[in-house]
């Protein structure tokens, strides 16, 4: 997925406070994770769940539904 098209996902999902599914890379694993962007911190996401806070950098996001 192309860096602006995430940026463009994510911003969306932070305006509207949408709750959206982020794939990214984690170490030699795809993780998935449900939740709503809460921060942008220089070049990361902060993405809370129910249970959890990540935090994400935006190069290891793979994709966004």
């Amino acid at each position: 997925m192309q860096q602006n098209l995430v940026l463009h996902l994510l911003n969306q999902s932070f305006s509207n406070q949408l709750q959206i599914k982020v794939k990214y890379q984690s170490k030699d694993k795809l993780t998935e994770v449900y939740g709503f962007v809460s921060e942008f911190i220089n070049n990361q996401v902060r993405l809370k769940s129910t249970d959890k806070i990540y935090l994400i950098s935006i190069e290891q996001i793979k994709n966004i539904s």
